[in-house]
């Protein structure tokens, strides 16, 4: 402004000047001012472009006078027909009134004048969508797509093409192009939402919408909520979502519905229900019939549920939606054999309606056909080899089959090959490589995913959660830091922050990020608990029993404001009050794990009679607590008591005979013992885990104990492999060696454990094997 205003100084006459100052008026919302700037340039050069341009932009859009606006785009036509912009707007105005006639009148003008145009080929496409003449606006597209395919306006339209001709899956790719190239594009996030509920993923339409659902709403808006929500089987929220639809939108119809909702929010069920079944049988819509399927499921009135559907199926022949919606509602009334017939009929109407597909493979899952679920998927890829959500699907069928890693990876690679622009099979990519630990592959995914979708929050989150199991800190740092700066009203994104910021030692901001994720939610556990955690790293115990002191007011009949009270007395040696504290936690909610904590720190501080007594107590009344006797058994193998720790795995393997830790603990404890038998059980636990290090160099010690000390030093030999640094494994072996008579092998394996110096604490040992060998 200042310099515009010091360019008037020196030229008072200065048109581009004299424009350029209409438009920050306008743009500080002095339109009127803004429009007698440009009248005084007309009437001194009635011809001027830019003016004429400039005024009808302020008579549309700034006036809201989108006829007066068009007749000044109108003149400027006469007098330069190939002038493009006035073209646009003019096509713009008529698409933003509805008038589809003037519409195509006008994309014809552009015809004339520009005929081979980007812009003039985009409306032609948009044109004929209108027509439904699809083979022609795909042509049209795909022209423009080679021309400019990242420009978001020809992606948003071929997006809808797509969707209108039955391709949803290339429409998604589209339409999420578009939006991460210009992410503020109501239309795009409409067609998208419509895309993902067409194929069943309602939770995904919902995150799609989310943005054009925090300001005044339009109806449509609302309307695809809804219908997202009552897909997710969530009946309440469909039917508010549902109202404020009806609301916002005074059409007769819609308003009857919002009435009839109304009716039956203040609890006249029968008259608001009738009123919809009234609305439903008129409207020629499925306004109504989707609020009434919604009103019915939510009161889980399944007959009524599926007479709305019958109504919604004579308006929908042809659809898949009603078959779909029929089958869900005999789901949930376990009529197995009448769903499966219905997700067959939707199929039939859309053989690649996934919904159905998924449907489908979730009976045969049921029914432990894993084979036959997995078929269906590998079907739908064989119609549509990019699919990527039957892609998923058989990846997450393969993990669950226990299908080769490298077979899973390729899966999910393959699904993000087939859509880059969809963050969720990145970032199940992603998450399934970090469960494996395989952390390297795990950030390289991240930061391929990041650079390729740098809007996506969620893909930043896993970046930042990769980059900190590979131990690459400040990163993961960097990339909380800007999730939390990019959604300061974000609780996950400061937890996350302040996750990296206690890795990284840094409490004093640990606790800051916490403290602000507190503002969000000042009742939120979970940061709670990590700030009672950081705040006892740091040595803040007052602060951190302050904290524990807050959840014991604010949750009074829960366990774990007293649990984290426990914890700050336990760091200051403080057992009798920590004692206390685990009683009224178990009080209040009793649980195997806090009774656990209570019994071990009874025995800590020399209570052993109590936490025998305890202990014997809380079996009396769970007899079957597997995870309580593992910890007895557990406690008994820690302090020696190896007879004691054998009785107590026998017992967990009673009640679980396939759990590969007992087995082996069972093993050590006989091992230990000096007695024999413990061969089995070592080799049982390593059939069941066969890649653990230390359950070879159980099975080593077990078969050493009786003797056969070939197999016991090749097992130990394994176990070493596995756990090279692991220096109790190499002196196991060492001792193994001496008693085989191989004293060679044995002193390297002791150079080895010299080594280490003050890192292996059995040096003495050392010294005395050599010294006598």
């Amino acid at each position: 402004e200042a310099m515009t205003d010091l360019a008037l100084q020196l030229d008072p006459k200065n048109i581009p000047a004299r424009l350029l100052r209409a438009r920050l008026d306008a743009g500080s919302g002095q339109v009127e001012a803004a429009l007698q700037r440009v009248s005084d340039i007309l009437s001194e050069d009635p011809k001027r472009r830019e003016a004429l341009h400039l005024k009808g932009e302020l008579l549309w859009v700034g006036q809201g006078k989108p006829k007066e606006g068009a007749e000044v785009f109108k003149q400027l036509l006469v007098l330069e027909p190939r002038y493009s912009p006035a073209h646009t707007a003019l096509i713009n105005i008529a698409l933003q009134q509805g008038d589809v006639a003037a519409f195509k009148a006008q994309v014809e003008e552009l015809k004339k004048v520009l005929p081979n145009s980007p812009d003039t080929r985009l409306y032609e496409a948009q044109a004929a969508l209108i027509d439904r003449d699809y083979v022609k606006a795909k042509g049209l597209t795909q022209q423009l797509l080679r021309i400019a395919p990242d420009n978001y306006r020809v992606l948003q339209v071929a997006g809808a093409v797509e969707l209108s001709g039955g391709s949803a899956i290339v429409a998604e790719s589209h339409l999420n192009k578009a939006l991460q190239v210009e992410s503020r594009l109501p239309v795009a996030r409409r067609l998208l939402a419509q895309s993902y509920l067409r194929s069943g993923q309602a939770p995904r339409a919902l995150a799609v919408l989310q943005p054009l659902l925090e300001d005044n709403p339009r109806a449509d808006v609302l309307a695809l909520a809804a219908e997202a929500h009552l897909q997710n089987g969530q009946f309440a929220e469909s039917e508010a979502l549902f109202t404020r639809a009806a609301k916002v939108d005074p059409d007769d119809a819609k308003i009857q519905t919002a009435l009839a909702l109304a009716q039956m929010a203040r609890g006249n069920i029968d008259r608001g229900l009738a009123d919809l079944q009234a609305i439903a049988k008129t409207d020629g819509g499925t306004y109504a019939d989707l609020a009434l399927i919604s009103s019915q499921l939510r009161r889980q009135n399944f007959d009524g549920a599926l007479t709305a559907i019958d109504g919604l199926q004579v308006k929908l022949p042809k659809a898949a939606l009603p078959h779909q919606l029929r089958g869900r509602v005999l789901v949930q009334r376990k009529d197995v054999e009448g769903a499966r017939n219905s997700f067959n009929s939707a199929l039939a109407a859309d053989p690649d309606y996934f919904p159905a597909v998924a449907s489908l493979a979730a009976l045969d899952i049921a029914e432990k056909n894993t084979d036959g679920a997995l078929k269906r998927f590998q079907d739908q890829l064989a119609r549509e080899p990019k699919n990527y959500r039957a892609l998923l699907a058989v990846a997450e069928l393969k993990l669950q089959t226990g299908a080769p890693a490298d077979e899973v990876r390729s899966l999910l690679g393959d699904a993000v090959k087939a859509n880059p622009s969809d963050a969720a099979p990145r970032l199940l990519l992603i998450d399934f490589l970090l469960s494996r630990g395989e952390n390297a592959p795990a950030r390289a995914a991240a930061q391929e995913a990041v650079a390729n979708l740098p809007a996506s929050a969620p893909l930043l989150d896993a970046l930042g959660r990769a980059q900190l199991a590979a131990g690459e800190t400040q990163q993961a740092i960097s990339s909380f830091g800007k999730l939390a700066s990019d959604q300061p009203a974000s609780l996950q994104a400061h937890f996350r922050l302040a996750l990296a910021h206690s890795r990284n030692k840094d409490y004093v901001a640990a606790t800051r990020s916490l403290r602000r994720a507190l503002e969000i939610n000042p009742k939120a556990l979970q940061v709670q608990t990590a700030l009672v955690e950081v705040a006892l790293a740091d040595q803040r115990q007052d602060e951190a029993l302050r904290v524990a002191l807050d959840v014991q007011k604010q949750r009074p009949r829960q366990a774990a404001g007293y649990l984290l009270e426990a914890e700050v007395h336990v760091s200051r040696r403080q057992w009798a009050p920590a004692i206390t504290a685990l009683q009224a936690a178990q009080e209040r909610q009793a649980a195997t794990p806090t009774a656990m904590r209570l019994h071990a720190l009874l025995t800590t501080a020399g209570r052993g009679a109590e936490a025998e007594r305890m202990a014997a107590t809380w079996l009396r009344d769970r007899p079957r607590d597997v995870q309580f006797i593992f910890h007895l058994g557990s406690m008994a193998l820690d302090s020696g008591r190896y007879a004691e720790a054998e009785v107590q795995y026998r017992r967990v393997l009673e009640l679980s005979p396939n759990d590969a830790t007992a087995l082996n603990n069972v093993a050590w404890a006989i091992t230990r013992q000096g007695k024999p038998g413990a061969v089995p059980f070592a080799e049982k636990a390593l059939a069941l885990l066969p890649e653990q290090a230390a359950l070879m160099d159980t099975l080593a010690s077990a078969l050493a104990k009786e003797g056969k000390l070939p197999q016991a030093i090749d097992w130990q030999r394994k176990a070493l492999a596995k756990a090279s640094s692991n220096a109790s494994y190499r002196m196991r072996l060492a001792k193994m060696l001496i008693q085989s008579g191989d004293k060679a092998g044995a002193r390297t394996e002791l150079a080895r454990l010299v080594e280490l110096g003050d890192k292996f604490a059995e040096q003495a040992e050392v010294a005395d094997l050599l010294k006598n060998m």
